[in-house]
Order: structure tokens, then sequence, then C-alpha cells
């Protein structure tokens, strides 16, 4: 990259096309061996992209938006024209850093007029800064495609648009395009989750009009001589009228932010109107003019002469005007809407950018892509987030709760796309453990490098299966099973919401059957079960939630015996905070509450007693109910009242709480399921001896919700657990 200053003490520039926005990390591309750029204190940058034979480059288009400079060109030593790249700081000084040689074959021997024999290299559509670090264009075939960037899974190619060249706004993951054939304007989308791609990635249509896209809306004429409104592209509402004051139809829009240009050429009229201060600003109505984040760029008819107009201050505020350049030839020029600065092509094809120092807006989102759901269970699975800023971040952090609250990943960085960060999580945390299957949630911070700070931008929901057992979770899909034995041995496990279960057998029926957790670290939860001859086994979970007896499938190892002087169970979880489920058991005779703490060993160690007078009791592992991160025991006694015995994370438990008064009446069985509701907190389920199957909904503060029938026919199972 050559490079050489001007002594001008001008504000600043832009290009033609000026449509942009930002974007995320790129992966690794060919990068130029050339000096980095320098400058004049106040003064423009200049760069060449490189030579082509023994004169300088000269870039053929132009685009500039989120700080990301892009431009095709013919440049040694490559054969054909490339797609090349400069990023410029988020913040100072816009030094444009290495080249990057995006495509190397842009749109060279392509069919020429539709002929296989005829080839043709010439390429003079428009390029259009969407923002995500790609750029959109008019293909020579008449479609429109996005180049540039990484965006997995995009949608790159529109096919549905036959008039060549006729793009007239792109920004985001959107293109709008004036099909004169059809008489029909056209909104498509470059993000497959926008629209059907076997559309075309068609979001919109309607007839040709004015028009500019911002974030997800897309600014029109309204229904009234001298009103405009917006389109919804995602929720597919209209906004009210918003009267301009012009008294005409617009027939030029631009947007960026709180600022909509608008002019009527016919009755030479134009003005900004600012959505903040609900008021317009008079500008004059030149031809050719670009909209910044509080500025405007214009070409003065007649002349190579470029103005701009600062009007930061807001309606109502006084404005000023300065003259960017005066050059005897101005080939291509642009604007960076998105925060940034200008560029434009001199006579001998040298990029010029200057530094725009107009204040600006605060820094927004202008719309979030991230993936509903993650699935381990499937080959290289990633989570990934897009979010589109209103300019380039200095730094970035993502974070991700459980619907404890508990944090289990935060991600950070510098790297963007322009104006857009891109951040992908591969379901682990920083242990490099899989999270536990479940709701999370993300939010998003980030500082614009201006002194504010980290600002929070928006957050999420997504739901992880195929992780760590969570709770009950036997199956990696987050939500709790329960099982259920017949009068005949057959044991069968059962999710809310699925239909049908899985039955194994024979079992001898009085078996008693424990849902434990993962208690041998392979990361699927294991059943504990006690024989009638009082041994305790368990058997290893294959994370498929069913378990099969001895000699179908399932491991069967003896881990103690003696058990037949127990007479109730509760596994509750991790309540020694060594990371593994424990324990609690109850002997008949004496009434005394024993915990045993499960070991690396995938074993019990001897049991400690933590209580007595549990006689009368019904014993309910009931998970983290109050979300304090430690597991609760919850406990029925003989007069009907249910209480809440916090664990302490030490191995104790906490004095009890009252959960309801005079409750469980009738019911048979009390199961603490684990989440059955999809919200990550533990739920109740019990049976009546009506056959009544019912739930309780974890509050997450420590109680549940009122009683609602899930189903009937119950009791015919010997036993549920």
């Amino acid at each position: 990259m050559i490079t050489r200053t001007f002594g001008h003490s001008l504000l600043v520039i832009g290009t033609a096309v000026a449509l942009a926005a930002g974007g995320v990390a790129l992966s690794p591309v060919r990068a130029a061996s050339l000096p980095a750029a320098t400058r004049a204190a106040d003064d423009e940058i200049v760069i060449t992209l490189g030579t082509r034979g023994d004169r300088p480059a000269r870039p053929e288009t132009l685009a500039l938006g989120g700080g990301r400079l892009s431009a095709t060109a013919w440049v040694d030593p490559e054969q054909w024209r490339g797609l090349y790249e400069y990023d410029l700081p988020a913040t100072g000084t816009p030094t444009p850093g290495p080249r990057r040689l995006a495509d190397p074959r842009f749109w060279v021997q392509w069919p020429c007029h539709g002929s296989t024999e005829e080839l043709c290299d010439a390429f003079e559509s428009r390029l259009w800064a969407l923002g995500d670090g790609r750029v959109g264009y008019n293909t020579p075939l008449g479609g429109q495609e996005a180049a540039g960037g990484q965006v997995p899974g995009s949608q790159t190619s529109l096919g549905w648009f036959e008039s060549p060249d006729l793009v007239v706004d792109a920004a985001g993951p959107y293109v709008v395009v004036n099909n004169t054939r059809r008489a029909q304007q056209f909104i498509g989308s470059f993000d497959k989750a926008d629209a059907d791609p076997a559309g075309g990635g068609l979001v919109h249509s309607r007839s040709i009009t004015a028009s500019a896209v911002w974030g997800d809306k897309l600014w029109k004429p309204g229904s009234r001589v001298g009103t405009v409104n917006s389109y919804d592209l995602r929720t597919k509402a209209n906004s009210a009228d918003l009267e301009l004051g012009s008294g005409c139809r617009p027939d030029a829009l631009q947007a960026v932010g709180r600022w909509l240009y608008w002019r009527c050429t016919d009755q030479d009229k134009a003005g900004v109107w600012d959505h903040t201060a609900r008021r317009g600003i008079p500008v004059p109505a030149a031809h050719r003019t670009e909209l910044g984040d509080g500025f405007l760029v214009r070409e003065v008819p007649g002349k190579a002469e470029l103005r701009l107009l600062d009007f930061h201050r807001g309606a109502g505020q006084p404005t000023s005007e300065q003259l960017i350049t005066d050059r005897e030839h101005i080939w291509n020029w642009t604007v960076d809407k998105y925060g940034g600065h200008m560029a434009y092509t001199d006579e001998d094809g040298a990029v010029h950018i200057k530094p725009v120092t107009v204040p600006r807006s605060p820094l927004a989102l202008l719309n979030a892509r991230t993936d509903p759901a993650l699935d381990l269970g499937e080959e290289s699975a990633r989570w990934w987030g897009h979010w589109r800023m209103s300019r380039p971040v200095a730094s970035w952090k993502l974070t991700f709760t459980d619907a404890y609250g508990k944090v289990a990943r935060v991600l950070s960085g510098t790297e963007r796309d322009g104006a857009a960060i891109r951040a992908g999580w591969d379901g682990r945390t920083a242990d490099g453990i899989e999270a536990a299957s479940g709701p999370y949630t993300w939010t998003l911070t980030a500082d614009a490098g201006d002194g504010t700070g980290m600002r929070g931008f928006g957050s999420g929901s997504m739901r992880l299966t195929g992780g760590s057992s969570a709770f009950r979770d036997a199956n990696g899909d987050g939500l709790g099973e329960y099982y259920a034995m017949t009068t005949g041995g057959k044991l069968s496990a059962h999710r809310i919401g699925a239909s049908g279960y899985w039955a194994t057998g024979p079992w001898h029926p009085a078996t008693r059957f424990v849902p434990f957790g993962d208690i041998d670290g392979d990361g699927c939860d294991d059943m504990l079960l006690r024989t009638v001859d009082g041994g305790m086994w368990r058997i290893g979970g294959r994370c498929e939630g069913v378990y099969f007896p001895p000699g179908q499938g399932s491991a069967h190892v003896r881990i103690g015996t003696g058990w037949n002087s127990m007479d109730a169970f509760a596994a509750p979880g991790d309540l020694t905070g060594d990371g593994r489920p424990d324990l609690l058991s109850r002997h008949s005779a004496t009434g005394k509450l024993y915990l045993y703490r499960s070991n690396a060993r995938a074993g019990l160690d001897p049991g400690v007693v933590i209580g007595s007078g549990w006689k009368g009791y019904r014993l309910i592992g009931a998970g983290d109910v109050d979300r304090d991160g430690h597991a609760d025991l919850l406990a029925r006694d003989p007069g009907g009242e249910l209480w809440r015995y916090g664990g302490t994370g030490t191995g104790s438990l906490k004095p009890r709480v009252l959960v309801f008064k005079d409750w469980g009446a009738g019911r048979s069985d009390i199961l603490g399921v684990g989440d059955i509701t999809g919200d990550g907190l533990p739920d109740l389920l019990s049976r009546d001896t009506n056959g009544k199957l019912l739930r309780n909904k974890g509050d997450g503060k420590g109680s549940f919700g009122a009683t609602v029938t899930l189903g009937t026919g119950w009791q015919h199972y010997r036993a549920l657990y």
C-alpha cells in the first residue's frame, strides 16, 4: 500500500454509494506486505491499492461502512479483478490496516449477454456496504449478491430480480431493488433467518417509491402528501404517518439513526427530519447527497466540489457548512453513515480518506440475529449471535447465565466486522466442561471507545441441549424425566410434552429406584436402585433417559449392602459443594437422616448423620429450589405441612421454611422432578389416589405455584420415582 498526504485544511469526505454498516471477525486472508498509511495532522490519508503494470491500480468501485473500506480493482500480482478490504480503527485517526483480498476472482469471465461462448469482464455495479463485513451489489447477470466479510449461513445470492443495477438502498441484511419491468419494489434479505431461501430471499414487495432502510425499518412516503412512515421488515407492521411539513411527496429518502433525509426534486426542496427534536432541518436540494450521522455531503452541480453540512446539534440549532474538496476530478465518493468517515478516488486512482469530526450519536443496537438453540449432540455444534451496531465498538462482552442467574460463560473481545459483532459459544464453561442442558440468557455489553464505558445492548434467550445433565435430566434435553413401575415389573420413562415412553423390564416390582445424577463423571445421569436383598446398585446412564436390567446393555455396579434398614431416599443434587450429587436416606428404626456423599470412585462414602426425628416425613429431593446455588430438600410432615430445608453447600441443611400448609393430602407420590416446564426452574410432580398426575410449577424463590392437573389414569402404576 503506497501512501502520501495532502495539505488541505478540510473536514471530511465520502463516496458515492454511501451505505454501510459493520460486521464481525474475519478468517485469515492474504494481506499485502505494504507499509502502513500515514497522514499529516488534521489532514486526509491517501492510499493506493497497489499497481497494475507500471501505473497505480485504479479502484473501479468504492464503499465505506462501519469503518471498512471495500474496493474492486485489478491489482498486481493477481491475474483477475479482486475485491479488496481495509479496516479503519473504531476510534482515533482512521489509518487503514493491511489490505485484504476478500475475493480474488470478482466477476471476471462470466457469460456475456447470456452466451456461454462470449465472456465479459466488465463490472459497473455500485457497491453498497451492508455493515456486517459484506458489500451488496447487482451482478452483471441482473441478480443481487453479497461478498466479503464472514457471515456463516448467509443467503449470499438473491435470484428473483431481473433488471440490472437497480439497487436503490442496502443496509444490514437488506437490499432494496426497483424492478421497472415488473413495476415493483422488492426488499430482500441476505440472511437466511429472515426469508425462505427458496423464495430468493424475498422479505417484502411493494409499488416503486422512494425508500430507505435503517435497522429493520423501511422508510417510505406516507399515505398523505408531505408525510412518511416506516414498515418493520421483521414484524410486518406499518407505523403511523409522520408529518414532514414538506408539502410534497419525496422521490429520494435516506435514513441514519435519528436523521431522515428527503428530497422532492421537481419542487427543488430537501430537508432532514430530526426524530429526536421532531422537527425538520432545511438543506440544499442537491441531486447527489449522502447522509451521515449528524451531517450530509453534497456534490455541487456543475463543479467537482463536495461540501459538508454539519447539523449534529439537531433541529432548531445552528448548522455549518464547509468545503470538502474541489479537485479537478472526483471519480467515486462515499460516506460511512455508520459513525465513520468519508472516502473518494482522485484522478490518479488514489483513495483519499478524510476524518469526520462531527460528534456522533450514542452507540445503538440496530438489530440482532441469534440462534434459538444449541444441541451439543451435533457434530461441531456452536451457537452464533450477530449484532449490528450503529457504529464500530472498541470492545464487547457476551455473558451467558442459566435460569438461576449463575454465569456459565463470558466471551469478550475487540474483533468486529465493520460495525457488527459476531460471537459464537461452544456450550462449554471457561474450564472446558459442557454446560448443563437447559435455558440460558445471553447479555451483550459493549464499549464505544468514546469514554462512556461498557453499556448494555440487549439480551435474549437460548436453549442448550445435549450438554451435561441438569437436575433429573437423564437424556440431555434440559427437561426432567420421571419413572413409573408397573405391577408387572416394567419401568417406564416419561417426559412432559413428549409422546410415548420407554419401557424396560422385567424388574422385581419391589425394587426401589432413585434417579440420582451423574455419579461416574461421564456426563450422563445415573440411576441408583436398592434391590430386595438390600443391595445398592449404580446403573450407568447413556444420556438416553432410560435404564435397563442387568444383561440388557446398562452397566450395573454394586456400591453397597445392608440398605434394607433404610425406608426413605432423596437425591436433591449436590449438597456438599464438590460438584457431585449426594444421597439422603432415613433409618427406619431411629428416624435419623443420613448424608451419603458421592465420591470420585463412582460410589458413596459412609453415611453421616445430619439430623434426627425424621420419622413420618416424606422426603423429596428438589434440586435448587431457591436459586442460591445449593441443592435443597423438601419434606412433608405427618400434619400435611410442606417444608423447605435449604442446602448450605457444606453437607448440612438450613432451618426449615414453610412452603405450603395443609398440603398434599391424598397424594400417594410426590417427586422433585426437575424442570418440566422449560423455564429452567425445578418443579413438583405428584400423583393422587384417584390416579391424577399433578404439577406445581417452581417459582425460583423457594416455593411453587398452584396445582395443575396434567393427566389421569396413573393409578395403574405401582410407584412413581
